[in-house]
């Protein structure tokens, strides 16, 4: 069972979160005991939206939100997970105290991969005002870059976006066409309800590859989530995927399965959601659901 927070006590770990996690690499600083906010042209809600100003191209998403981390004690063992999750998704060319400082703290990380460039971030940190080592700006569309050896930001964007000057320049390009962004998975994203402390995702061409049976493509989106179900205080993995030809979640014996609850949906397009839980999170990392498929077999009359 997760040892949880009280709420006064998560909401200042939350505040100097980066501090307590990742040492260095961030620094919550109070100014008079006030946060300055910076001006904002356009607003995403959470992460399921970020795919949409998200470049074509990423072959790989992770998505970290340290409110839900900042909840559970420091030696839950869902913490230490999320932990070292972030831990491998931030890189100190971009999130280290002497280039990034973001006063308010941060909320939510969204990280999108792409081949040879590094990640694409979007990192939610409200209104707060942000500090950049930049070298140089200069004006794209309406928005502004700031510019750092080869690293762009957007601030005037919240979450505001950070990586690759290129990708920078993109994501821009994507509110006006949306073609150009991958918010052909916004679709599944948006089906799948609830609150994560960190997910997992992949879709298109890398998913069919990554995803097989017998030399067979199972699914075109696969996502993968976390969190902790405050309600039966239980730690829940989601599966939610696009399944391919006839695949899909089927039933799965108590006397085979090794977690505490299992339950899952269907739908007539081919999406599924599966849910596992239970209060020993070591059972959860290694929960999978139960994937099935039909087999016609047509017998020829001679």
């Amino acid at each position: 069972m997760a040892k949880v927070m009280g709420r006064r006590s998560a909401r200042i770990l939350a505040l100097i979160l980066a501090l307590i996690m990742l040492g260095s690499v961030f620094a919550y600083v109070m100014r008079g005991g006030q946060i300055e906010s910076r001006h904002v042209k356009l607003r995403l809600s959470d992460f399921r939206e970020y795919v949409n100003l998200t470049p074509k191209g990423a072959y790989e998403f992770e998505y970290v939100n340290l409110t839900e981390f900042a909840k559970l004690d420091p030696t839950d063992d869902l913490r230490i997970y999320v932990n070292g999750k972030l831990r491998n998704i931030v890189t100190p060319i971009i999130f280290s105290r002497n280039i990034l400082e973001i006063p308010g703290g941060l909320r939510e990380i969204y990280s999108a991969k792409y081949a040879p460039a590094i990640s694409l971030y979007f990192v939610n940190c409200g209104q707060s005002k942000v500090y950049f080592a930049r070298e140089s700006e200069f004006n794209y569309k309406t928005f502004k870059i700031q510019v750092r050896r080869g690293i762009g930001l957007i601030d005037e964007i919240s979450p505001l976006i950070v990586g690759y000057t290129p990708l920078v320049k993109s994501s821009i390009d994507t509110i006006d066409n949306r073609s150009m962004s991958c918010s052909n998975v916004y679709g599944y994203l948006k089906r799948i309800n609830g609150s994560f402390a960190y997910a997992y995702f992949i879709f298109g061409d890398v998913a069919k590859r990554r995803l097989t049976s017998e030399n067979k493509s199972v699914s075109d989106f696969f996502f993968e989530g976390y969190r902790y179900n405050y309600q039966n205080d239980s730690y829940e993995k989601l599966w939610a995927l696009h399944f391919l030809d006839n695949f899909f979640f089927g039933k799965m014996n108590e006397s085979i399965r090794i977690f505490g609850y299992y339950k899952f949906e269907n739908y007539e397009d081919g999406f599924g959601v599966a849910i596992m839980g239970d209060k020993n999170f070591s059972r959860i990392i290694n929960a999978k659901p139960r994937i099935l498929t039909l087999k016609i077999i047509v017998n020829e009359t001679k």
